[in-house]
């Protein structure tokens, strides 16, 4: 592979899906010093790990260009002048750290209205190919304001130096190119250790043999990890709603690193909802195993509906190799409903009604074929975000930039 150079919010090993997807297609790479990783987010490096290569940290950015001034429409130039310095600051960063560390390609991912013109500009000062590598739409991940107007206004400018856009889905590509037409693209979806598919297989009998639960005492859990945000919340105020239509048959159990208020102001209350810690990795794929069922939210009602339209979560692959039936509860249209809607690998309400939702959970805990069919299904659509898959498609990639 060739030496890369990644700017990035979120740098492997840590935390972060961005992070876990790079790390899983470095892997095979890690511990050797190729790749040059930049990011201003340094601190959230795991230390217990080993790291994947050169880390070199960027400044935060300053966003204005003066202190805050009393005029609403000269503080919106200040704060896009500022935006735009930070632009240029970083990519004179990105230059000073590669010319230290000689790489062949920059790879400028989203995740912040910086990384990627900044990543485009460098290179084109140090005559190198440059990637795009885009996690979420890059424009409309912003809700209206200085960062999607800067973001749009730079859109066209680093897709004019990219050699390869990467996505990680069809819908996402159809967005991105009906805006920057002619850009070459790869896709590259979320990846999942093929040997955390194997695992899926584990307890998939127990799905299909699994039956009501005996008593009120023992309701079924549906279990849902990760950070929980404005791009599910109405998805989660619908399925509370479900939850207390079925009077405490079944129970959320939400695995996350927010807190118990951050959760509540997102929706998350009532008497079948329990909040827990994150879990580490391993320990988050062992607890989806055991749950009853699995949750898989995107908002009907978004500040940002072009993100939930076009957004894959990491947890989409882990889901469907967990070998549990899985329910998604998001808008028509979006990839993360389509896919599982044409593969048959869960049970999806593409519309925000609660009753359909608790129909949804009342056939699963009562039909054990149903069960079993879902799981055997997401288990073959898995393979399709099988690590190694992933890692083709992102050499293949690669091997096409000149």
């Amino acid at each position: 592979m060739k030496r890369l150079a990644i700017v990035t919010t979120a740098v492997p090993p840590s935390a972060s899906g961005q992070a876990r997807v790079l790390g899983a297609l470095l892997a095979q790479e890690r511990g050797e010093s190729r790749h040059l990783f930049l990011s201003d987010q340094l601190q959230a490096l795991d230390p217990g790990e080993a790291g994947f290569g050169v880390y070199a940290a960027l400044s935060s950015p300053r966003f204005q260009i003066m202190r805050t001034l009393g005029n609403e429409h000269i503080q919106r130039l200040n704060n896009f002048a500022g935006l735009v310095r930070d632009v240029w600051a970083r990519a004179g960063e990105i230059v000073a750290a590669v010319k230290q560390h000689p790489v062949q390609v920059i790879v400028g991912c989203s995740g912040n209205p910086f990384d990627l013109p900044a990543a485009a500009i460098a290179a084109r000062r140090l005559k190198l190919p440059f990637i795009a590598y885009l996690f979420d739409d890059p424009v409309y991940q912003w809700e209206k304001g200085p960062y999607r107007s800067l973001a749009r206004f730079w859109e066209k400018r680093w897709a004019a130096r990219a050699a390869k856009v990467i996505v990680p889905n069809e819908v996402l590509a159809e967005d991105v190119r009906a805006r920057v037409p002619g850009t070459s693209m790869a896709i590259v979806r979320n990846p999942v250790a093929l040997k955390q598919i194997e695992l899926g297989k584990i307890g998939s009998d127990r799905v299909a043999q699994a039956g009501p639960p005996p008593s009120a005492q023992a309701p079924w859990t549906v279990l849902y990890t990760g950070s929980v945000y404005s791009a599910q919340a109405s998805a989660f105020r619908n399925l509370i709603a479900a939850l207390e239509r079925a009077e405490g048959r079944f129970h959320l159990h939400v695995h996350t690193a927010q807190s118990e208020a951050q959760v509540r102001d997102n929706g998350l209350v009532g008497p079948f909802v329990h909040r827990f810690d994150h879990l580490p990795q391993e320990q988050a794929l062992m607890r989806q195993r055991e749950a009853d069922i699995l949750f898989l939210p995107l908002a009907f009602e978004s500040p940002i509906p072009e993100v939930v339209r076009s957004s894959a979560p990491a947890k989409v692959a882990e889901y469907l190799a967990s070998g549990r039936p899985v329910v998604v509860h998001a808008p028509r249209g979006s990839f993360v409903s389509s896919f599982f809607t044409a593969r048959e690998a869960g049970l999806v309400i593409d519309q925000p009604d609660v009753e359909a939702l608790a129909q949804a959970l009342t056939r699963l805990s009562e039909d054990a074929t149903l069960r079993a069919h879902l799981v055997a299904n997401a288990r073959v659509a898995a393979k399709e975000f099988g690590v190694d898959r992933a890692r083709a498609a992102f050499s293949a990639a690669l091997g096409e930039v000149a």
